[in-house]
Parts: C-alpha cells; sequence; structure tokens
C-alpha cells in the first residue's frame, strides 16, 4: 500500500475533477448561468467553470508522473487554496471556510505533490514511471 502512496495527488486530483463536475456544476454553476445575468456574465462563467474541470482532471494525470509540470500545477493548487481560504475569511469569516470548502482538496493536493516528488511510482503491474 505505501508504494502506492507517490499517486495521492494523483487520486486527490480525480476526486476533486469528479466532485467538482458532477456535483459542483448543479450547486453552484447552474444557479448562475440559468439566473437572469448578462450573456456575457453566464457564458463567461460556464466557459471558465469548464475550462478549470479539463485543468482538474489533466492534474490528475500530471500527478500521477513526475516532473517540471507537476510541481508547477503542485502551486497552482496549493495557489487556489489560499485564494479559497482567504476569499472565505474576507467574505464570511470563519464559518465561510465551510461554505467555500474547495480548499480542502486543494491544499492538501498541492502540498502532497509536492511533498512526494521524486519519489519513484510503482504501478500494480510491478512497472514504475
Amino acid at each position: 500500500m505505501l508504494r502506492l502512496l507517490p499517486l495521492l495527488p494523483a487520486a486527490l486530483a480525480a476526486l476533486t475533477a469528479g466532485v467538482h463536475i458532477f456535483v459542483g456544476t448543479f450547486d453552484t454553476l447552474l444557479p448562475v448561468t440559468s439566473g437572469t445575468l448578462p450573456l456575457m456574465v453566464r457564458g463567461t462563467m460556464a466557459a471558465c467553470w469548464h475550462i478549470l474541470g479539463l485543468f482538474l482532471a489533466v492534474s490528475a494525470w500530471v500527478f500521477a508522473r513526475d516532473g517540471a509540470a507537476r510541481i508547477c500545477l503542485a502551486w497552482l493548487w496549493i495557489g487556489g487554496g489560499v485564494i479559497f481560504v482567504v476569499t472565505a475569511l474576507w467574505m464570511g469569516g470563519l464559518s465561510a471556510l465551510l461554505i467555500l470548502p474547495q480548499w480542502i482538496l486543494l491544499l492538501p493536493t498541492g502540498l502532497a505533490a509536492l511533498w512526494l516528488r521524486g519519489v519513484p511510482h510503482h504501478h500494480p503491474s510491478g512497472q514504475g514511471t
């Protein structure tokens, strides 16, 4: 089991992408896009939402490998987590950390990707990367 630990960031990123795409689309994106905001705002939000979903899904693939891209993405995940913490505290105080919980997956995923960088990946097939 410990030999699969380097794949933890990839698993967390895949989980995050799944939650974003299959849960967040309905509870966050739909209220914004089905409202009376101008098309420019609704369309921009929808496009950004799907770009972010793509980023999260591709991150899972990149985190399953090692290299410079993994490190860069890890810092983006950490930065995203910090942005959610600051935004929550700024807009709603401590209780908002539970209303905007994205940081709970973003920070650990990015930190795990940095912490486990350079650790050889061992796949169940016995082949490492």
